[in-house]
């Protein structure tokens, strides 16, 4: 990052370092799909770009440029820091007019704007960029996700493991919003001084069928055929977020099989769980779920289970067997 107060913010790590310097500049954009961290730096530019929240101003939308222009060069009536808030103006995807924004500095007056995206090549972006620090507000890691809910949980006093935390973004995605929601569930679920554990995960939050396939494969592996059935049913009839046909479930059976036998294969030689991660191009969560039942069954029962699969899904696409028992044969034979 520039030493000057404009420019362009790369990192998280150089966005918390600005922050602590106590140097801020006099407009800011703030974009991205990231809706979490952009709302965790307004916060925190909020209080140190404005005396009173009586003196925070806000747009919405489509915003005229002379009503803004005006505002900025308003006197503040409750201290010496006005705050002006833009949101979802769009000026930055197109030839918007920001020249105003090069006589803020000094007058006490901050102008933040949130765009859920910008057009880097805009004449609007490129004039900011003299005048102010942007910074994208992209998805986290997940090293730094993990981070922020054991975080959250220690707050609540509770302890969230690393699997627990792990299933969770497997099986919710990286959000850090929708996250940090089943979060709170969690917390409600689990008295205080306690462990949020993966079975609290199950139970409580509202995972995608993807990461439900694990449990069922889990079952399958064990010849549960009754907790098997169990979780079928969750996943088709039931009441699982995005339940899916017959047909998608053992498609997404056959999928999670054969990602456990190429798994396997890779342990075979040798591969470590990051390695295949990245061979893979799948996440962390599933890789290690497909070592763990790799480990648990031979080669051959593992090709064998791939076999009866097509042979079920040939039998239901030429019509010689109703998907729903399909599926049944196929988590309980």
């Amino acid at each position: 990052m520039a030493d000057t107060l404009s420019g362009e913010i790369k990192t998280v790590a150089e966005m918390k370092q600005h922050l602590a310097s106590g140097l801020y500049a006099p407009a800011y954009l703030l974009f991205g799909d990231e809706t979490y961290l952009k709302e965790l730096y307004l916060g925190r530019l909020k209080k140190v770009l404005a005396d009173d929240e009586n003196n925070i101003i806000t747009f919405s939308g489509d915003t005229d440029v002379r009503e803004l222009e005006e505002e900025t060069g308003g006197i503040s009536l409750f201290g010496d820091r006005k705050l002006i808030i833009v949101r979802d103006c769009e000026w930055f995807k197109k030839a918007g007019d920001v020249s105003f924004l090069e006589g803020l500095e000094g007058t006490g007056t901050s102008v933040v704007f949130l765009e859920n995206s910008v057009d880097r090549r805009s004449s609007a972006f490129k004039a900011f960029l003299k005048c102010g620090l942007v910074f994208e507000c992209s998805a986290a890691e997940e090293s730094d996700i993990k981070k922020l809910l054991a975080s959250e949980a220690k707050k609540a006093g509770r302890i969230l493991t690393p699997d627990a935390a792990e299933l969770m973004i497997g099986g919710l995605g990286t959000d850090i919003t929708t996250l940090l929601n089943e979060l709170e569930k969690l917390i409600l679920t689990v008295p205080e001084g306690g462990r949020i554990e993966e079975k609290h995960v199950r139970n409580v939050c509202s995972l995608s069928p993807a990461a439900r396939i694990f449990d069922l494969t889990d079952a399958v592996t064990r010849a549960d055929t009754g907790n098997a059935l169990k979780l079928l049913h969750a996943l088709t009839d039931g009441q699982e977020r995005d339940r899916g046909s017959a047909l998608g479930v053992l498609t997404m059976l056959f999928r999670n099989w054969e990602n456990i036998l190429k798994v396997k294969l890779l342990l075979a030689e040798g591969y470590s769980e990051s390695e295949i991660q990245k061979i893979t191009a799948q996440k962390p969560y599933p890789v290690k779920k497909q070592c763990e039942q790799s480990r648990k069954l031979s080669f051959d029962e593992l090709r064998k289970k791939l076999r009866y699969l097509m042979e079920l899904d040939q039998a239901i696409k030429s019509g010689n067997i109703d998907e729903s028992l399909a599926l049944s044969l196929a988590v309980s034979g």
